[in-house]
């Protein structure tokens, strides 16, 4: 994907471009894109601390790890590494940890309804990828939302219907699985006479969202480029939206054509402008992640990634 979105390009444009960013706007950009993260945290701080009383800080050192991994292996496992790090440090079952944190990304899909409502303010190219890519996500939220809702209000009924799907497995694993799916889905109960907990969440998303905006408006702006905020938070949303998707890792090439989709195509940047304003996000967005993320790693997980490989783990 890199090789064939190159030959979309010219390379030493792109290089040149990237050499004059302004330093002091991706200083605030890299400051943005760490509050954006500890606003996140706080959500699912808030979340998770309706069953277990863990700190602000820690929570967000598990979210910056779990970015980490998450950027490393392309298959969301930074949700399951967080999950371990709660279980581990705190005493909290991965079966009551990790239904809140589903929980609290998908919350993350309210991206879409921000995307659908800026659409009539801003001038955009609608091409027929960008349609089957808004259709899609939109698709992630209205599932995501439902497991939530029902979660709450037919608890039951959603438990037997997830349950019956798991048929086909062989008899000495049928009890098991119920029991996991039954764990889950009362995790996912947790709006039940906390509606407040939901506006509160939602709250939360946007400025997270607004955040994630003004990060990649100050590498717009590193760059000489005065595209208004509106598009850019349209242009930013969906590309983070996609994070829902199969990805590779560290998102290298489907970031870059995602850019050319969005800001080229839809609303007439050059390909070098796009392909360099994603370039130097891609540089910074990779710098930012492993180092927050080793650090959180080696405050929240080191000494017990030694445990296990001592022997001493009971499990």
């Amino acid at each position: 994907m890199i090789w064939v979105w190159a030959s979309y390009i010219d390379p030493r444009e792109v290089l040149s471009q990237i050499v004059l960013a302004d330093r002091a706007k991706l200083l605030l950009a890299a400051l943005f894109y760490l509050v954006a993260y500890f606003i996140r945290s706080l959500r699912f701080n808030f979340l998770i601390r309706s069953n277990n009383r863990i700190s602000i800080f820690r929570t967000w050192q598990y979210s910056l790890a779990g970015n980490l991994v998450n950027y490393l292996v392309p298959i969301r496992l930074g949700e399951f590494a967080k999950a371990w790090f709660i279980k581990r440090n705190h005493g909290e079952p991965i079966t009551r940890s990790l239904p809140t944190i589903f929980i609290d990304k998908s919350f993350d899909t309210l991206g879409i309804l921000v995307v659908m409502l800026i659409i009539p303010f801003i001038a955009i190219k609608i091409s027929q990828a960008i349609i089957s890519l808004i259709v899609l996500l939109f698709a992630f939220f209205v599932l995501s939302l439902g497991l939530i809702i029902f979660s709450s209000v037919k608890h039951k009924g959603l438990e037997a219907v997830i349950q019956g799907a798991f048929f086909f497995c062989p008899r000495r694993y049928q009890t098991k699985i119920r029991s996991y799916i039954s764990f889950f889905i009362q995790g996912l109960n947790l709006f039940e006479h906390r509606w407040s907990y939901l506006f509160y969440a939602v709250i939360l998303t946007v400025l997270g969202i607004i955040c994630d905006a003004m990060y990649f408006t100050f590498v717009f702006r590193s760059l000489g480029n005065l595209l208004p905020f509106a598009v850019i938070l349209f242009g930013y949303t969906m590309i983070n939206l996609t994070y829902a998707l199969p990805q590779p890792p560290a998102q290298l090439g489907s970031n870059e054509w995602m850019m050319m989709i969005i800001f080229s195509a839809g609303f007439g940047l050059t390909r070098n402008s796009a392909g360099a304003i994603m370039a130097l996000a891609h540089l910074l967005t990779a710098l930012i992640i492993i180092v927050t993320g080793s650090l959180a790693i080696a405050n929240s997980g080191y000494d017990i990634i030694k445990k296990v490989f001592k022997g001493e783990d009971d499990e």
